[in-house]
């Protein structure tokens, strides 16, 4: 009877709990949830080419292409390489004028040698009557933590100063071409510099790093049909205050910088970019750039392109084809852009080959306004939740066979004591007393320190079963990483993992109320019969063992609420 009570009173506070705990998880994860998006937009054109008015432009392969590395002296005492490609008339061919327009591209991401980037859109510019001009990156102070987007676009400025030096240059048509990350590094340069003639912002992030990342994980999640609750790993991440531990330029907003830049700026998208918002990226830029003045904004689409404005693969991958007519489109708007200025574009301000298409919107107002909320607020209080709860777990795990070992062997060495005590007394071999009596030691063991019948077990199950869930879930959770960086991954997979980790949380939910319905049924027994039931727990020792215990089992058990794992 009292183990069929013991087992009702369990099961009831499971549901009990699971109930709490999943209201709580609601209450301290981050609200903001991605929304499916609905944005349009209009194509002026099925064709991509770039014109103004009453010009003609040379075609990609019409010069030979000359190639000279140069170093660059930076402010920081680095000195850096850079590639510049001139155009050069061929033998009776097309007559080359004076002076050409030039361009410098900026990388994105990592990327950071000369020599490993833009070989064949710098050359084929160049072959169209464009210089250009590719620098390394300055990588000394670059980091997954740390990078200072002002320092670099000052840094790319020297090199910028280099090309418009450069003999056979017009100072006055130089622009600037970047990718990705470098999108938010142009609008630097260009808004502190009147001379920049023009902007090509390919996959240009507009938006701060911080929403950019969130909304390329939740596409990329879409893609690789992540099953829920996973797909809102997203804004667990992405909402946090990240201060001291980095990324340091998540909020970094190239917006201000926009609103100054008065060149005429093309952007440019790949209609099989998983990581970019296409559609309110450009709007959301060229809002603010005509807010501001500037009208002079072109925006082009490209069919199958990706990322890196190759098709073939929506990954990154070497060798792979750029769009079609991509290189002629870039050195088009170089040689008009300046010009464009008092003739106008004879082409539309948007078109594209193909028309683009956005799984989620920005919502910025959300996201801002929830970032550092709730009670994991930060990306600190995540790693001390977290790790602290796995280090504590680790403690008591492997100090409970340390504190069973000391417990025997003070009980043998007491049983020991109190046996030679009594064949030493005066009247042992009269009454026969050989032997301590079984009830006496038995009382004098329920006074040892230690755990109470049944809390060893109940306390191995539970804060076994709890590791073993944590250290599944992060696993989880690095695999969904791995196969977002893969664009890859196993649907079945993710779905039996993640099954398997819920269930093991209902597992440990259940532990957990048997350890709780246990203690404190063993103390009623103790209160009412103190000398025959022992209490739950006792000794100094045994007590702090079982506080960080429970403080590591919490700990697991808000990490569980946080992640959604609860949430039915």
């Amino acid at each position: 009877m009292r183990k069929k009570k013991g087992l009702l009173a369990t099961a009831i506070t499971t549901v009990i709990l699971l109930v709490a705990f999943s209201l709580l998880g609601y209450v301290i994860a981050p609200h903001w949830v991605p929304q499916d998006s609905t944005a349009t937009i209009d194509l002026g054109s099925t064709s991509t080419a770039i014109a103004s008015n009453d010009t003609t432009n040379d075609t990609v392969g019409t010069y030979d292409v000359t190639e000279a590395t140069v170093p660059i002296s930076l402010d920081d005492g680095t000195t850096i390489d850079a590639i510049v490609r001139m155009p050069v008339a061929r033998a009776g061919g097309q007559r080359l004028a004076a002076s050409v327009p030039g361009c410098m591209l900026i990388t994105g991401a990592g990327l950071g040698k000369a020599t490993e980037v833009y070989g064949d859109i710098a050359w084929g510019m160049a072959s169209a009557g464009v210089a250009t001009i590719v620098p390394d990156k300055n990588m000394t102070d670059y980091s997954w933590q740390h990078r200072d987007y002002v320092k670099m676009a000052h840094d790319y400025e020297k090199t910028l100063d280099v090309l418009e030096a450069w003999p056979g240059v017009d100072p006055e048509g130089v622009g600037l071409y970047a990718e990705s990350e470098g999108a938010w590094i142009t609008p630097i340069i260009a808004s502190e510099r009147n001379d920049v003639s023009f902007s090509i912002m390919t996959s240009a992030p507009v938006y701060t790093p911080r929403q950019q990342m969130t909304y390329a994980i939740d596409d990329y999640f879409r893609v690789l049909d992540v099953p829920f609750p996973t797909n809102q790993i997203t804004s667990r991440i992405t909402t946090l205050e990240m201060s001291g531990i980095g990324p340091n330029y998540a909020d970094f907003d190239v917006a201000p910088y926009l609103a100054r830049q008065t060149q005429p700026t093309l952007f440019v998208y790949g209609t099989n970019d998983l990581s970019m918002p296409t559609i309110q990226a450009p709007e959301h830029a060229r809002r603010i750039m005509a807010d501001n003045g500037n009208t002079n904004t072109l925006v082009r689409y490209y069919r199958g392109a990706n990322h890196q404005m190759r098709v073939g693969d929506a990954k990154a991958k070497k060798d792979l084809p750029l769009a079609d007519n991509f290189i002629q489109d870039m050195a088009d708007f170089a040689q008009d852009a300046k010009i464009s200025e008092t003739l106008g574009w004879s082409t539309p301000d948007v078109a594209g080959n193909d028309t683009p298409w956005q799984a989620t919107d920005v919502d910025t107002d959300q996201l801002v306004s929830s970032v550092g909320s709730g009670l994991v607020g930060s990306v600190r209080g995540l790693l001390i939740l977290q790790g602290g709860a796995i280090v504590m777990q680790l403690i008591t795990l492997l100090g409970l066979p340390v504190l069973h070992f000391l417990r025997r062997r003070r009980i043998r060495k007491e049983t020991a004591l109190a046996q030679l005590e009594a064949n030493s007394s005066p009247d042992s071999a009269a009454t026969g007393n050989i032997i301590v009596k079984h009830e006496m030691l038995s009382r004098e063991a329920r006074r040892r320190p230690g755990f109470a019948e049944g809390m060893s077990g109940r306390l191995w199950a539970c804060g076994l079963a709890t590791f073993l869930t944590t250290l599944l879930w992060l696993g989880y959770v690095a695999y969904t990483a791995y196969s977002v960086f893969k664009l890859s991954t196993n649907h079945t997979l993710l779905v039996v993992w993640q099954g398997a980790a819920r269930l093991l949380v209902v597992v440990c939910t259940a532990a957990f109320a048997s350890l709780v319905v246990h203690m404190v049924r063993t103390e009623i027994a103790h209160r009412r019969k103190p000398l025959d039931e022992r209490p739950s727990v006792s000794g100094a020792g045994h007590i702090a063992w079982t506080v960080v215990y429970f403080i590591g089992v919490v700990f697991s058990f808000i990490m569980f609420m946080y992640w959604g794992l609860f949430l039915v």
